[in-house]
């Protein structure tokens, strides 16, 4: 058994603390507090949780159950497990199943602390031991499952949140404009000839050419907006606009004619970048799309953008 275990002991009485001191000295247990008082408890367990509480059932102030109470909740705010164990001189049924009831673990009668707390104590010790085991194993779960998540939504060449991420993100500001007003808008912005220039490249420089056009975009746009990577020659910035009249074509001409400045140092010299832009948007007075109708809607318009070689506007409307 490993005595290392922290355990707090309360109790206002002399007595019945001398006997559970001595019997926790004896059995090695080398983390052990004492508080004459539940209040005094529960600032020794903010400060640092316990993994077993021996309290006293019957003190001045709180008793045993509120404090059993008090420490329940908080372990709910640490995600932690704390066996508590209540000393009593009552040893009625109806009193045992009351302490139960109320979240006790266990339950020893004062004419019995020499016999039975340090066994008690030991058992505690395990089971404390092994929940507070699996709570941390839950936990280290939830943090991969959250990191994994988090990768299935960044695209790892340029950091950017990949198309789970636009799908998510562009939910939440379709949601802003359905209750808050104001427009969606999705400017959609692709490199020409990309698969030219694809073929004619070496990935590493193609790869280059991507990662500055996505750095100097995050520069253009505003801190609130959200800049993604929709496809392989795709970015998209998500933006939540006060009026449909922000979503306006020329509302973004210099963003277009800062990427199209932008020059990329390469194996094979210096590469100028060329894009198509086009925007969407969507307000509450022509019905909500989905993310998926408002990406498709900009889409086409990025198409014709590219055979027009000009900035494309539009506004989404329902059908019905």
């Amino acid at each position: 058994m490993e005595p290392a275990l922290p355990v707090l002991v309360v109790d206002d009485a002399r007595f019945s603390l001398a006997i559970i001191t001595k019997s926790l000295t004896e059995a090695g247990f080398r983390d052990v507090r004492y508080a004459d008082s539940g209040s005094a408890a529960l600032a020794m367990l903010e400060e640092r949780p316990a993994d077993v509480v021996v309290s006293d059932w019957i003190m001045p102030g709180m008793d045993g159950l509120e404090l059993t109470r008090r420490i329940r909740e908080m372990d709910d705010i640490l995600d932690h497990y704390t066996y508590v164990m209540l000393l009593s001189g009552e040893e009625e049924m109806s009193v045992i199943t009351q302490a139960f009831s109320r979240g006790v673990d266990d339950f020893v009668s004062k004419s019995a602390l020499r016999t039975h707390l340090l066994p008690r104590i030991w058992a505690a010790c395990r089971t404390a031991g092994y929940n507070n085991s699996l709570l941390a194993s839950n936990r280290e779960l939830r943090q991969q499952i959250a990191t994994l998540e988090r990768r299935n939504m960044i695209d790892p060449l340029t950091g950017l949140g990949n198309e789970r991420f636009t799908d998510r993100a562009l939910s939440d500001i379709l949601r802003q404009v359905a209750s808050r007003g104001g427009a969606a808008c999705v400017v959609l912005i692709a490199l020409h000839d990309y698969p030219e220039l694809a073929a004619e490249m070496e990935p590493a420089d193609l790869n280059r050419v991507l990662r500055a056009m996505a750095g100097r975009l995050e520069q253009l746009v505003r801190p609130m907006d959200v800049v993604t990577r929709t496809g392989p020659d795709t970015f998209a910035v998500l933006m939540h606009q006060e009026g449909i009249e922000q979503c306006a074509a020329g509302c973004f001409r210099r963003i277009r004619q800062e990427l199209d400045n932008v020059r990329v140092e390469t194996l094979s010299g210096v590469t100028r970048v060329k894009v198509a832009l086009a925007a969407g948007a969507a307000r509450v007075a022509d019905g909500i799309p989905t993310p998926d109708e408002l990406i498709d809607f900009a889409s086409a318009r990025l198409r014709e953008a590219h055979r027009q070689d000009r900035i494309l506007d539009g506004t989404w409307r329902s059908e019905a």
